[in-house]
């Protein structure tokens, strides 16, 4: 309850005593109240710092709360930072193990997905190769998506090849922790990897691949080839070294290329002018031949394939089914073998027999001419036409015929001129060596109908038979080129005369330095024409020939089996085939 004012008198009582008071104590009569009210003033001054100072303490205890709730705040903030940056350090870390193999491999990646959605990633991407990975693990199920193409779902990394630009979306399962959280798509131009086609040749397994580009999967696969990524393919030499294949070796084949036993296909080089057989080593396995632009050269078949060319050609040897062992190309000039047509035959004699076969039209009449200038008749006396334009040639007496369409030509000669072909002309004919007695003239039988002709005078080994006019004879000519293509694969070549001594009953051969053996033939203009000479059993044109053993300085008599060998020797011509030693 407050005090009641002082009244006037009191104050005035008050100063009274206080001059009594100052005067007692010898003082100015003023004194006493001077310090009265100086005390007053302390005191007054005193309460009011006491509240002051208790405010500021209170400011001072609230700043400090609040200070201390900021710092507190920061420290939490701070540390969830600091956790947090470390996960995505973690989860970045796990990312770039995860893509590092790909991105050494030449990938690059595009995106990755956001640390909010883990799950997926979609961005805009180039034609080319894409390659979605999680960092979960190497196996995670994922999905890829290119553009409208159907989407290609399974365990990771995960692998397809778009044609055009477009949307690239990344599927991914939810991550089993925050830090294992992440997926990345990679691309890759398609020429470095040759899309979908080439996509045994990864330097990784894919999880899961898709065949999203087939649209363009065989010009990503001749950009592959052009820009020589493809794995250079080895040649086993020593596959020839096998006895089984012993008569294609000593035909002249080399090995080109070898594929090992799971590989689908290899890249092919046939040098200019030369044939190439394709063999597996299982008679069961399919095989073909590819061009640029996907161009289907030989047709899948179950069994050795065979090509000639006369231009380098660049194709890949596919394989169907490749179980086997492995497989092999052998090349070897188409002079040697004689074109298509020798090939076959080489091929057949070899245990081989083709399954496949194919050949250009352009090439045609360059193959019919490979089968005479293989059974040794002079290059220079060859010309070739290819349909529709076939000039005559009154010289020609041999014909070598190479049809892309049955009966494509046929044949009118004068009266009194006579012919033969083998094998005889027919719509199962592909090839054929015929033997004239007097000129010529060939027609189409058809305006779609294709064919090549090589044609060329008698050689100097048929001479003998140049003025016959009997189809038998005509026979025995086509029977001596194919002997003489046939010796040819084994090494025979034809001479005449030199080192050699016609008797009655045969000739004297005389061994020559450098060869070791010999085959002979005596030739007449009456018949039967064709005289074969031995040192023991008798032999045919169309059979194993008798095969001589000679040595240097040497003589060897030779006999005919065969009745009516003229006794005139200028009545008749000895043909003997020789072999060189191989080096």
């Amino acid at each position: 309850m407050p005090l009641p004012p002082k009244s006037k008198e009191g104050a005035q009582d008050l100063h009274e005593v206080e001059r009594a008071l100052s005067v007692l104590q010898g003082r100015h009569p003023e004194h006493e109240r001077a310090r009265r009210e100086d005390e007053s003033a302390r005191a007054k001054r005193a309460a009011e710092l006491e509240a002051e100072r208790a405010v500021a303490v209170k400011e001072s205890t609230r700043r400090r709360l609040m200070y201390a709730g900021i710092g507190a705040s920061l420290v939490v903030l701070t540390l969830s930072g600091a956790f947090a940056f470390r996960r995505e350090i973690v989860r970045r870390g796990a990312m770039e193990q995860a893509t590092d193999p790909y991105r050494a491999m030449g990938f690059v990646i595009v995106d990755t997905s956001p640390r909010r959605e883990p799950t997926v990633v979609e961005t805009k991407g180039e034609a080319g190769c894409w390659l979605a990975v999680s960092s979960q693990t190497g196996d995670a199920p994922l999905e890829l998506t290119l553009g409208d193409m159907p989407k290609v779902a399974g365990k990771g990394p995960v692998y397809a090849c778009a044609c055009e630009p477009g949307k690239v979306t990344v599927r991914g399962p939810a991550p089993s922790s925050p830090e294992s959280a992440g997926l990345a798509v990679l691309r890759i131009d398609a020429k470095e990897v040759g899309g979908s086609r080439a996509g045994f040749f990864l330097p990784f397994q894919p999880g899961t691949s898709g065949k999203t580009d087939e649209a363009c999967a065989e010009a990503s696969l001749d950009a592959w080839l052009d820009a020589k990524r493809a794995p250079k393919p080895t040649a086993d030499g020593a596959w020839l070294a096998d006895p089984k294949r012993a008569s294609l070796a000593r035909a002249g084949f080399e090995v080109s290329v070898s594929a090992k036993a799971a590989t689908p296909f290899v890249p092919v080089e046939i040098p200019a002018a030369s044939c190439a057989l394709a063999l597996s080593t299982s008679r069961e396995e399919k095989l073909a031949l590819r061009g640029r632009g996907g161009v289907t050269v030989v047709p899948e078949a179950a069994g050795p394939i065979g090509i000639c060319a006369k231009d380098a050609t660049s194709l890949l040897l596919l394989r169907g089914s490749p179980t086997s062992e492995g497989a092999h190309v052998v090349t070897v000039p188409a002079a040697k073998v004689g074109g298509l047509s020798g090939l076959r035959e080489v091929a057949r004699l070899a245990g081989f027999p083709l399954a496949g076969e194919a050949i250009a039209l352009a090439d045609r009449a360059w193959s019919a001419k490979q089968a005479l200038v293989a059974a040794t008749v002079p290059e220079q006396l060859v010309d070739m036409a290819t349909t529709p334009e076939i000039a005559p040639n009154p010289d020609a007496r041999l014909v070598a015929l190479s049809f892309a369409t049955p009966m494509a030509l046929t044949s009118e000669s004068p009266d009194g001129v006579f012919s033969y072909c083998e094998p005889p002309l027919d719509r199962t004919t592909l090839d054929a060596i015929c033997a004239f007695s007097g000129p010529q003239t060939w027609h189409l039988t058809g305006k779609d109908a294709n064919a090549g002709i090589a044609r060329a005078k008698l050689p100097f080994w048929l001479f003998a038979l140049e003025t016959a006019n009997d189809p038998v004879a005509l026979k025995v000519e086509t029977q001596m080129v194919a002997l003489s293509r046939r010796l040819r694969f084994e090494g025979f070549e034809p001479t005449t005369l030199e080192a050699v001594t016609e008797t009655e009953k045969g000739a004297d051969i005389l061994g020559r330095t450098g060869e070791d053996a010999a085959i002979a033939v005596s030739l007449a203009p009456t018949p039967p024409f064709a005289f074969p000479l031995t040192d023991g059993p008798a032999w045919t044109l169309d059979g194993p020939p008798r095969v001589v053993p000679t040595k240097p300085i040497e003589k060897v008599s030779l006999v005919s089996t065969v009745k009516g060998l003229p006794s005139a020797k200028d009545k008749r011509r000895t043909v003997v085939y020789r072999r060189q030693i191989a080096k």
